[in-house]
């Protein structure tokens, strides 16, 4: 396929995209034949699909209202949080309806005043056409209208309901942050658990025993059963022992093959690794749990149980497997952070450590919520895995001790790194906090600092992996020595903007993941596999900045929108000036025009397409121009006049590239003609910069302007009148015989004055536009010295009196 082809490939993708894609995902169904007297603004029929949608997201938050008054004044979290989550459905769902409704609708009112534009003059048929083919669409629009204002209200109320529950799981956690229970270190501490320890003891039983029967049951229902425990069993033995090390061992011949020698080989074996650990441990549990489940024989909390085990089973497994790759203690070589082997051999064990606590973690959070042991109990079980996940954090620092004060050694007061703090300071700090919080009664402030960490530890890495990842792929991907980089070197782009880019796209993966972060830091950690996808996909959905509901998706569709679209306006120009242009008998100057002001337009339309893929709507850039209307009065007043002239230039054309103009005492060519200003090219090869608007408002002499052609313009004085002709004749035909110079219009050699000391003569000639009118007077003058001195080099006499300047 031939490179001219490529860009109207980009060009059709572009326009489809954006033009016809739209308004299919807007229309269920196409009919196959369309009357031609039908205006062909939408389809005329109705949405009977959203009406019943409409009636059950009405139902479910009226049952959301009623449930919120009857916990009202109470602290159940978890049953606020179930509403929560409905209503973010709702919500979700609803503006889905409305993203599908609205243009609907208004293809609808574009249709009706199309119709009623209609001409008097149509025959009686083709009326009673459009009278039916009218009421129809007015049933069918006021119809739309009916559920677009339906929806709209259930939206509302959907966003009311979710204000209301975060305001008030809000009240609650900070009633239990700041609510103060017996200290571990009372004797009323551990009274109140003596009284209540016999009841928590047969609930917790009760939860063993339930899980018990899971298995007893399938046990005991014959010989498939038993088999089928045995073969969940056997499968998830071989999954951890068998596939996973033949998988880790097939991995790296495989990345080695297919990527290059840098460090995306690490980065891409450590989230492999991750998610082959996460796989392995999460599927080898599903794998029992569905053949023990192979007789419908297990009830409803040993499910929820088995359920919760799994999902922190998948976290376990990632963890183990992502800090495997960051360490590598077998394989030094492949290890992705940037730390010794001493440092890796130190904090080996601290990984497994950690996965354990957030497997105990799952536990202890199913414990307390579905036994429903008391208080006393859930503040003790609380306490023992916050005193036990922060000795482990306090091992971290003391582990790398040796390693720390090295660093310190190595570094000075304004080169440390933040992480280094954050480890060896901040670290020990937190979890010495959250222990002395436990110790003086306040547990829910204890714990919950501790659960905080854990997710605060687990985010950070996750998204460290993905930015070492995609910074790697990034660099490879615009490595100006790669295969890619050399392809996009044939499309004209250069190393540099290659290099140019990689930065810039680094530095937004790197902002990226600081936001994300801080959206973490932010949210409640919660380590339900489901919970941590839905906050994580509510963070890159719906992020507001002001009014606007900007997503990550959004955004990056909207950079995707404008990267492809300066390519395109790159590619067409590059096809007029080198396709188009020299096929016409436009001059350059012309051509110049035509080239910048298409610029300039498509410019404003790909920040058009980019501002309403934002949101951006036009009341809002209204808004915008309207603020900063004092500051372009004022600040901004000669840069707008400077851009107005310009296109003024471009436009009307008093001068052109290529034009000899005299301006301000100054002389020279013009090279170009940009936004702000207009270069000119002086003798002396130096640029004069001069802003458009003293081109339009000041007087400009242009000796080009009537002729395109260049002027050469001189005086030379002749001290003897016998010489007049002689000297007459020998410029005329330098002159002519040069290559520059035109022969029409014809040199001119013309006395211009006498004086008493000299005869002055005046020489006119014109050259090619493209032609250096001083070089070409420079040669002139030079073969009219040398042809004198010939002449008087074969005998022919000069008065003493004779110079010639």
């Amino acid at each position: 396929m031939k490179l001219v082809k490529i860009p109207s490939l980009c060009i059709f993708i572009f326009l489809s995209y954006f033009l016809i894609w739209p308004s299919l995902a807007q229309n269920d169904k196409i009919p196959a034949i369309v009357r031609i007297d039908t205006p062909p603004v939408l389809l005329n029929v109705s949405n009977n699909n959203s009406q019943s949608l409409l009636n059950k997201f009405t139902t479910q938050l009226n049952e959301i209202n009623k449930n919120l008054q009857t916990l009202n004044g109470t602290q159940n979290h978890e049953a606020f949080r179930s509403l929560l989550v409905k209503a973010q459905d709702v919500y979700s769902e609803t503006s889905k309806i409305l993203t599908i409704l609205k243009p609907r609708l208004t293809g609808y009112d574009q249709a009706l005043k199309l119709i009623n534009n209609v001409s008097e003059d149509k025959t009686q048929v083709q009326n009673d056409n459009f009278t039916k083919y009218r009421e129809n669409l007015i049933k069918n629009r006021n119809d739309i209208n009916t559920k677009v204002q339906q929806a709209t209200i259930l939206q509302l109320e959907a966003n009311s309901q979710i204000a209301q529950i975060q305001q008030s799981l809000s009240n609650i956690q900070q009633v239990q942050l700041f609510s103060h229970s017996p200290s571990p270190l009372t004797f009323q501490f551990w009274q109140q658990l003596s009284y209540h320890f016999p009841n928590d003891l047969h609930k917790i039983n009760n939860i063993y025993k339930d899980f018990i029967r899971l298995f007893t049951n399938a046990w005991n229902g014959g010989f498939l059963d038993r088999l089928s425990i045995f073969i969940g069993i056997a499968s998830a033995i071989l999954i951890i022992f068998v596939l996973q090390p033949l998988l880790m061992r097939s991995l790296v011949p495989v990345i080695e093959k297919l990527t290059p020698p840098t460090r995306l080989r690490r980065s891409l074996k450590t989230l492999f690794t991750a998610i082959i650990f996460s796989l392995a441990a999460g599927l080898s549990a599903t794998l029992i749990l569905t053949c023990v489940n192979y007789q419908d024989n297990v009830n409803s909390p040993a499910y929820y149980f088995s359920q919760t085990i799994i999902h922190q089973l998948y976290f376990c497994g990632f963890i183990l497997g992502l800090y495997r790759g960051f360490l590598a203690v077998k394989k030094p070589q492949w290890r992705l952070l940037p730390i010794s082997d001493q440092g890796a051999q130190a904090i080996s064990l601290l990984p497994n450590l950690y996965a354990l606590m957030i497997f105990l973690l799952g536990i202890v959070k199913y414990i307390n919520t579905a036994s429903n042991i008391s208080s006393i109990g859930q503040q003790l079980s609380n306490g023992l895995f916050t005193c036990l996940a922060s000795l482990l954090f306090i091992a971290i620092p003391i582990r790398l001790r040796k390693i720390g004060h090295e660093h310190l050694n190595r570094s000075t007061k304004k080169n440390l790194d933040i992480r280094f703090i954050a480890i060896a300071i901040g670290l020990p700090i937190f979890s010495v906090t959250s222990i002395i919080a436990i110790l003086i009664g306040y547990n829910h402030l204890g714990y919950s600092m501790c659960v905080w960490l854990n997710w605060v530890i687990l985010v950070c890495s996750a998204l460290s992996l993905f930015k070492i990842l995609l910074n790697d792929i990034t660099s490879l991907m615009l490595d100006p020595h790669r295969w890619l980089g050399k392809k996009l070197q044939i499309l004209g782009v250069r190393p540099q903007s290659m290099e140019q880019l990689s930065t810039v796209v680094n530095g937004f993966i790197s902002l990226l993941t600081i936001v994300l972060i801080l959206a973490s830091v932010v949210s409640p950690g919660n380590f339900d596999l489901l919970d941590f996808i839905d906050n994580l996909t509510h963070t890159l959905t719906t992020q507001k900045i002001g009014s606007f509901t900007l997503s990550f998706s959004t955004i990056f569709q909207a950079l995707l929108v404008l990267v492809i679209g300066l390519y395109c306006i790159k590619v067409v120009r590059k096809w007029l000036n080198e396709k188009l242009f020299p096929k016409t008998s436009l001059d350059s100057a012309t051509q110049n025009s035509i080239d910048t002001i298409f610029n300039y337009c498509c410019w404003v339309g790909v920040a058009i397409i980019f501002l309403s893929i934002l949101g951006v709507t036009t009341q809002n850039i209204t808004w915008i121009i309207s603020a900063l209307s004092v500051g372009i009065g004022f600040g901004l007043q000669a840069i707008v006049q400077n851009f107005v002239s310009g296109l003024i230039l471009l436009a009307e054309r008093p001068v052109r590239i290529g034009d000899v103009v005299t301006i301000g005492g100054s002389k020279g060519t013009i090279m170009s003609i940009k936004v702000r200003a207009t270069e000119i090219q002086l003798p002396d090869l130096s640029t004069l910069i001069v802003p458009n608007s003293q081109l339009i408002t000041s007087s400009v002499q242009n000796s080009t302007r009537s002729r395109n052609l260049g002027v050469v313009s001189a005086k030379l004085p002749i001290i003897s009148i016998k010489h007049l002709n002689a000297s007459r004749e020998l410029i005329l035909n330098i002159m002519k015989k040069h290559p520059e110079v035109v022969d029409s219009p014809e040199p001119k050699v013309l006395v211009d004055s006498i004086t008493e000391t000299a005869l002055m003569i005046s020489i006119t000639c014109y050259v090619n536009q493209s032609s250096n009118v001083d070089i070409v007077r420079s040669e002139i003058f030079s073969q009219y010295l040398n042809s004198i001195n010939e002449l008087a080099s074969n005998g022919y006499k000069l008065d003493d009196s004779h110079t010639t300047d």
